[in-house]
């Protein structure tokens, strides 16, 4: 077997002319970010937020880990978007936990102690724990950030076959008898796996999103203006399906249902 990569100058290059062209001509999906981004500036950072403090510090790094997760999908090595997104969303999982339980706090405060305070902080903090918890307040979106987290592992938080394989391209013969194959880390501008990995950004940003209003004391965005949110999960669907052009079969999130063209 011979393995030929692209050097560290040609990444960094193709990444880089993906995210300036990006910059001038936004992607197809980029208006759903900007929506997204709209929702919480709107509805979350506006008003004032009545939550533990550390809660809100947990909040801010799940926001700007997503912000990061959007530049990563528009650099267009768009596997790695998912270890990002996935923290993103793990972060605003701690802050929903200490949320519910200021006590926690200190746990994660002191994490790095000693092993006794190392293993508590790992056993305290889990999604398993935030969806748990979540079924009290909304059982629909507490299965939606479980689906999230588990999707986000199949598909490139962990180096399992969907983010490797999928990625896969047969070359067809080569010399000296060889098999060809070559494994895409880069896609083009506005590419279909770009576009991808926006919605993907989109919808854990809503799971995101309603974890950050369930931090807070009351939040009206789950609450009296609960119908702000709603109205945006619709939207997203309804846009996935019509281009999508035929009915989508979800038992997680729609990313995972969508297939890229032949």
């Amino acid at each position: 077997m011979k393995i030929n990569a692209g050097t560290l100058r040609e990444y960094l290059e193709a990444t880089f002319v993906n995210a300036q062209d990006h910059a001038s001509e936004p992607p197809q999906l980029m208006f759903l970010v900007e929506q997204m981004d709209e929702i919480f500036q709107r509805e979350i950072f506006a008003h004032d937020f009545e939550a533990n403090p550390t809660a809100g510090l947990l909040v801010m790094n799940a926001y700007t880990m997503l912000l990061s997760a959007v530049r990563q999908a528009m650099s267009g090595h768009v596997v790695s978007t998912f270890p990002i997104a996935r923290t993103a969303l793990e972060s605003a999982c701690y802050a929903f936990l200490i949320a519910r339980d200021g006590g926690k706090a200190d746990i994660w405060f002191h994490r790095h102690d000693s092993e006794k305070a190392h293993k508590a902080c790992r056993d305290t903090f889990t999604v398993a724990k935030a969806v748990k918890e979540l079924k009290a307040i909304d059982p629909v979106m507490a299965d939606y950030v479980q689906a999230h987290y588990d999707a986000s592992i199949d598909f490139g938080a962990h180096p399992n076959r969907k983010s490797v394989v999928d990625h896969l391209e047969d070359t067809g013969p080569i010399e000296d008898g060889m098999h060809g194959f070559s494994l895409t880390g880069v896609y083009g501008r506005n590419s279909w796996h770009i576009n991808l990995g926006l919605l993907v950004c989109v919808e854990v940003g809503q799971a995101i999103a309603f974890l950050t209003a369930a931090s807070a004391e009351n939040h009206p965005l789950i609450n009296e203006r609960v119908d702000v949110f709603q109205d945006w999960m619709d939207a997203k669907n309804r846009m996935v399906y019509e281009s999508n052009g035929e009915p989508l079969n979800c038992t997680g999130p729609i990313y995972s249902s969508v297939t890229p063209p032949v």
